[in-house]
């Protein structure tokens, strides 16, 4: 069953949600849009993305997704927290704290003991969280 939470925000309250079904493509998109990192996905890449990720988790002020973010996780041990976003007309009110809130006391992943979470601006918001900076332990490839 989803789990949906209220919260006051200047709009009305902000509903969110852990609900892939209520998931909005274009919203999502248009939320994905406005971001350096993520402005050329694609619906179908989107949609595929989705599949294979859970939790997912969305912030509503009423009938508008506002947030967004993802997780990809073995639900046992670790987890990879992916793409939070808040629409720049909700920035500063604690969405994102809360959807980021939601990911870590999300009943499908109590057991997690790693959360990993990739960012190159944002490492003081997520140090407010109790993130801290791994340099040592990370490697990438890019293909």
């Amino acid at each position: 069953m989803p789990h949906e939470k209220h919260a006051a925000g200047s709009t009305g309250a902000i509903t969110y949600s852990d609900d892939p079904e209520r998931v909005n493509i274009t919203q999502l998109l248009g939320l994905y849009h406005v971001t350096y990192w993520a402005k050329g996905r694609t619906a179908a890449q989107v949609e595929r993305a989705l599949q294979y990720s859970r939790p997912i988790i969305t912030a509503w002020d009423g009938e508008r997704m506002v947030g967004f973010t993802r997780v990809i996780s073995d639900l046992t041990y670790r987890a990879t927290i992916w793409d939070v976003i808040v629409a720049e007309t909700h920035r500063k009110r604690g969405i994102g704290r809360e959807l980021m809130r939601k990911v870590l006391d999300h009943p499908e992943l109590k057991t997690v003991t790693m959360f990993l979470l990739l960012t190159k601006d944002r490492q003081s918001f997520y140090k407010h969280l109790g993130f801290t900076v791994e340099n040592e332990i990370s490697m990438l490839l890019r293909r």
